[in-house]
């Protein structure tokens, strides 16, 4: 990903080429050639399909940018509302980049960039959450100490006083509440069958903040940043496994260029050893699900495989699949800050693919995102599980 701490910080300029030469050709609202059962799913853009207004779309962002920058105008409480109804999932840009070239998604995180740097952005919603990484180094308004809590009587090594080939990276959202603390637990149990050798940094382990990157804070992304990248290399590990895919993004596209550190989701290596015949199940499930592709593993990370072939090792598992899918699936609607920001939008979001869930005749949706499962648990209908979960049950465990 662009931006990265090696990197030469980039400037919303640095892509004026990008947004002055866009033609409006509706490229960032279609999808990828695919055949679709319904003309109902074939949207792809969450805020310009809420509000069906241009400056909504990746098309109108990009003049909002080109204007700002030419100093056309002064941006207003509105222009911040504009740009921080995108969800940041990155699908303009999978339609547009291959033909045109442009970075869509980019450009609109260097306008958040800007928006941050001269005051009339975040959202008024973005406060507590930053306030929150800023005093207790999470957004989610949790007080220090609760990862420690989310990994004790696991069993896990503590890397801050053993050594271990890999780092589990658990990140807030897994360590947040029990339900989460168990969905995290069943990764744990996942990878000790697999026989891999991992530790956890327990309450020393940092905010990834991928929640200021959305924002556009990059100041309160880089703060720590050095500092959390010694933290890593000072445990020995070779790898580090993340379990949310923001902190695989984070760690993968903007630390990795500084570390000497392999990072791969846990479904990557869990199905790496699947295939090696490490990692075997048994445990019925007997379950009809739909697997939803999170913004973040598949069109950022490119992670669209692995989490599919697990699923489809375990016994009495059916996977179906959305109308969109892979890089062509709708948000779950939590991401960019618009569950904070602008919850109406998000829950909509979410609402949409529920429907589209249930279409395509699933009993259940999965997936690999704590964001994604947590979010569209909580619009109710349809049970949401995430992947993590029903792997455990392929060993016996009960989800």
């Amino acid at each position: 990903m662009d931006g990265g701490l090696t990197r030469k910080r980039e400037k919303l300029t640095d892509y004026r080429d990008d947004y002055w030469v866009c033609g409006k050709c509706k490229m960032c609202q279609s999808m990828n050639v695919q055949v679709f059962e319904s003309a109902r799913f074939s949207a792809n853009c969450p805020c310009g399909t809420r509000y069906r207004f241009e400056s909504y779309y990746a098309a109108g962002m990009m003049e909002i940018a080109r204007a700002i920058t030419n100093l056309e105008f002064d941006p207003t409480e509105k222009t911040a509302e504009i740009i921080y109804s995108c969800t940041l999932c990155g699908l303009c840009q999978e339609m547009c980049f291959p033909l045109k070239g442009m970075h869509t998604t980019r450009i609109i995180q260097l306008m958040r960039e800007k928006a941050v740097d001269e005051g009339w952005g975040p959202l008024e919603g973005h406060a507590a959450p930053l306030e929150s990484t800023a005093e207790n180094d999470n957004p989610l308004g949790l007080k220090k100490g609760f990862k420690g809590k989310a990994v004790k009587g696991l069993g896990v090594k503590d890397l801050t006083q053993e050594k271990a080939e890999n780092i589990l990276f658990v990140g807030c959202a897994y360590a947040s509440g029990k339900d989460m603390q168990k969905k995290l637990a069943s990764l744990v149990k996942v990878l000790g069958a697999a026989g891999v050798d991992f530790g956890v940094l327990g309450d020393a382990e940092p905010c990834c903040r991928s929640f200021n990157l959305a924002l556009g804070d990059r100041d309160g992304f880089e703060e720590r940043a050095r500092e959390n990248i010694e933290l890593f290399a000072s445990t020995g590990a070779s790898r580090i496994i993340t379990a949310c895919p923001h902190c695989l993004q984070v760690l993968g596209g903007e630390y990795a260029p500084a570390m000497d550190l392999e990072v791969v989701h846990a479904s990557e290596l869990l199905a790496r050893l699947l295939k090696k015949k490490k990692l075997t199940f048994s445990g019925e499930t007997g379950l009809k699900a739909a697997y939803h592709d999170p913004c973040m593993l598949g069109r950022w990370c490119e992670v669209y495989e692995p989490p599919r072939k697990l699923l489809a090792a375990l016994p009495g598992f059916e996977l179906l699949e959305f109308e969109r899918s892979r890089e062509n699936a709708w948000c779950c609607g939590a991401g960019g800050g618009v569950k904070a920001g602008n919850p109406d939008l998000a829950e909509w979001t979410a609402a949409e693919r529920l429907e589209e869930a249930a279409a395509v005749g699933a009993e259940a949706i999965v997936t690999a995102c704590p964001h994604c499962e947590s979010h569209f648990s909580a619009q109710g209908g349809l049970p949401v599980y995430d992947v993590f979960e029903l792997l455990a049950a392929g060993l016996g465990e009960v989800v």
